[in-house]
């Protein structure tokens, strides 16, 4: 019979080695391994002398074990067997004391952040016409990727100023002739005052947005009667018993002195509790459904703050359009290089801004010569960057690889990624960002360009990064998403035609 150990991690991690050796004929300890044992106690005692003298000798002595077996040292795949062996469960019991102290360490920093508010007269609350926006440093054309910023004063019915932040604002900017739209950034002074940025993100008209959803005052009605109860919606358990059904009432918290049935999550500590039918199993329930309860903990005051009038107002109402251009404030250096893949260089002096441009090392496709002079390799061009706060890296591999087995790109990709890692040791602030594979045209050799080695590319990239804390473009997405889109105008516009 073939004799299996399974003791410990570490017992583990020496059988599969063993097992390895077994096939390579190196060890004679196999050989004891696999003999044929017809006695069992003789067997168990085996076992068990074999389990401690393993145990002693990896904890004496781990060296001569290696010795013993005549490998190195170094194993290449220890890291590999470790990982099988969690020196922690996977799936940890916390305790109710300690999660409780969690929830309350959060519940105090959101009420921190969202302080009470009482209000006597819905007059003294925010009004979006009251309120006042500014452009700061204002322009008749701004250029595509300028951050335009709006002041924001905020003042109560009567026009008086409000001294304190806390309202609840949706910012907003769009294009009509492009479909297309963006949030704004908030920045609460807490004193009656915000900031807010857009980032102009394209070109043409510019519609800008600022919506009042709801007054700092509402806000916080809002959030004090969210923490009354929890009976604002009514759960209804139906219980199979037999050929008939039963309902019951059900709720995350029931205050009933009848019998409960709970279903409860043991490890995460989460219930649920329906009133126990009478002869009927609490494993019976088999569906749910819920309604809204009449029922409200917000005053008749501080209800009128969220009719259908007072919810979502426009505080730039009156504001025209702007107009953006593509201008370039970026003036591009000439490196004198010649032929294809030439490093770029581009400066702002203004906004004391550099942004060069270099290729990758080879492989690099293509019928044109390129010159390979200052050709290297990412990692090492990335090795040399000090990396800072200001300073950005983006990352881009994909179509050139393609034609070649995957284990070339992924092996430049692992080397790309250690020397971000390395980046981001020395110089943590950095941000560091992988462009991953998109699609390209469809009917060109599939052999060697085909989308679906792309994706198997992008597969790749999003295993190998995803334990550094690096931005992703997910160019994959993006590039579908556009391509329909212009797939289904091309298509609407030769129906146009052949109606015409």
């Amino acid at each position: 019979m073939a004799v299996i150990v399974n003791f410990m991690c570490f017992p583990i991690v020496y059988l599969k080695m063993a097992q390895r050796l077994l096939l390579v004929n190196l060890s004679p300890w196999i050989l004891i391994m696999t003999m044929r044992m017809t006695n069992h106690k003789s067997l168990l005692v085996l076992l068990l002398i074999l389990a401690s003298w393993i145990t002693f000798t990896v904890f004496r002595n781990s060296t001569e074990l290696w010795t013993a077996f005549k490998l190195p040292i170094s194993l290449p795949h220890w890291n590999f067997f470790m990982k099988s062996c969690p020196e922690a469960p996977l799936n940890p019991v916390v305790s109710p004391r300690k999660t409780e102290l969690r929830i309350k360490k959060i519940m105090e920093k959101l009420d921190q952040l969202i302080p009470n508010r009482p209000f006597t007269h819905v007059t003294s609350t925010t009004s979006a016409k009251q309120s006042r926006a500014t452009i700061l440093n204002p322009q008749d054309t701004y250029c595509r990727g300028d951050q335009l910023d709006v002041l924001l004063e905020v003042k109560d019915h009567l026009g008086r100023r409000k001294q304190y932040g806390g309202d609840f604002l949706r910012a907003r900017m769009s294009s009509p002739a492009l479909k297309a739209g963006a949030s704004g950034k908030v920045t609460d002074f807490n004193n009656g005052t915000y900031l807010v940025s857009f980032t102009l993100f394209w070109a043409g008209k510019v519609s800008l947005s600022l919506l009042l959803i709801h007054p700092s005052e509402g806000v916080s009605a809002l959030w004090r009667a969210r923490k009354q109860g929890y009976d604002r919606v009514i759960f209804t358990g139906q219980f199979a018993n037999g050929t008939s059904q039963v309902n019951s009432d059900c709720a995350l918290f029931l205050n009933s002195s009848t019998e409960l049935c709970e279903y409860l999550d043991t490890r995460d500590q989460e219930a649920f509790y329906c009133v126990k039918p009478q002869h009927v199993p609490c494993a019976a329930l088999t569906h749910m459904r819920s309604k809204n309860k009449n029922v409200s903990y917000l005053s008749k005051q501080e209800r009128s703050l969220f009719e259908r009038s007072n919810v979502g107002v426009e505080i730039m109402e009156k504001f025209d359009a702007i107009t953006v251009s593509n201008c370039n404030t970026l003036k591009s250096v000439d490196l004198h290089e010649t032929g294809k893949f030439q490093h770029q260089f581009g400066v702002d002096l203004d906004k004391n801004i550099k942004i060069q441009w270099q290729k990758h090392g080879y492989p690099l496709v293509g019928s044109l010569n390129f010159s390979v002079k200052e050709i290297e390799y990412l990692a090492r061009v990335i090795d040399r960057i000090g990396g800072e706060k200001n300073t950005i890296i983006v990352i881009s591999l994909g179509q050139h690889f393609r034609p070649f087995p995957i284990d070339v790109f992924i092996q430049r990709a692992l080397n790309v990624h250690d020397a971000v890692q390395r980046l981001l040791l020395r110089s943590p602030d950095t941000m560091v960002i992988i462009k991953a594979e998109n699609i390209r045209e469809m009917h060109n050799d599939a052999e060697r360009f085909s989308d679906f080695h792309g994706y198997i590319q992008y597969l790749a990239i999003k295993d190998i990064f995803q334990d550094l804390n690096v931005g992703i473009i997910d160019a994959w997405d993006i590039t579908i998403a556009y391509v329909l889109e212009e797939q289904q105008n091309l298509k609407q516009e030769l129906l146009d035609i052949e109606n015409l």
